[in-house]
């Protein structure tokens, strides 16, 4: 594969070594749900962390124990977490959304029931419900959350919703995702191309089930041992 920023220019791929052990354990089919849970909740948690220092920044000057100075930063999510939504694709983002959570407590969350229809060839999204804070559009940063890319359609609808009806900026929406595609990236890329996505692997492509390949799967029934 070429380098996927041709793709999409928004995205960041996280650079870890720490995650080829976890991958060999999520993407196995061997791997029992408990096991699967543990080192999703691993890698998410460097995912949600990644994304979270992607949010707007000011320069904070502190003083450590030994008396010298330290010149560092703290994200809006750090300073105002008020201002900062997690939005989850239900069901498979509620894995994600707590990640974040655990990171920073006071994050406002919101919720967007989006499904892929299975009994159609193109898997297109159907959308249920919808679960916002009444103030989205005053939010400095809205984080996205859907483990996985793969058509795109969930991720188009969930973005739709966020910039239409509730008027989010686009350029204010980060999408973090565990792994994707180009088929997705390139959906994306064509029409929310100032989102910006963080996501931990990109895989080659789609299968004829619109299945990401090599992948893990179906990430929601997996986590939460529906299989």
């Amino acid at each position: 594969m070429n380098n996927p920023r041709d793709i999409n220019p928004r995205l960041t791929v996280l650079n870890s070594r720490a995650l080829k052990g976890l991958f060999t354990k999520i993407r196995d089919k061997d791997t029992t749900s408990v096991e699967f849970v543990t080192y999703s909740k691993r890698l998410m948690r460097l995912l949600a962390e990644e994304t979270l220092a992607h949010l707007p920044s000011t320069p904070h000057t502190i003083t450590t124990p030994t008396d010298s100075k330290y010149e560092g930063e703290l994200s809006i999510a750090d300073t105002h977490p008020d201002k900062v939504c997690v939005v989850s694709v239900v069901r498979a983002g509620d894995s994600l959304l707590e990640s974040f959570r655990d990171i920073v407590p006071g994050l406002r969350v919101g919720k967007l029931w989006i499904q892929r229809n299975e009994d159609s060839p193109d898997k297109e999204a159907i959308h249920s419900c919808t679960k916002l804070p009444k103030n989205m559009k005053d939010m400095t940063s809205v984080i996205l959350c859907d483990p996985m890319l793969a058509t795109g359609g969930s991720s188009t609808t969930a973005l739709r919703i966020l910039v239409e009806e509730y008027g989010v900026e686009p350029h204010r929406i980060v999408f973090a995702n565990v792994v994707c595609c180009p088929e997705g990236l390139r959906l994306l890329a064509r029409e929310f191309p100032l989102v910006d996505i963080i996501t931990c692997a990109v895989d080659k492509e789609l299968n004829e089930n619109k299945y990401i390949v090599p992948g893990l799967g179906d990430y929601g029934d997996r986590y939460f041992n529906t299989v």
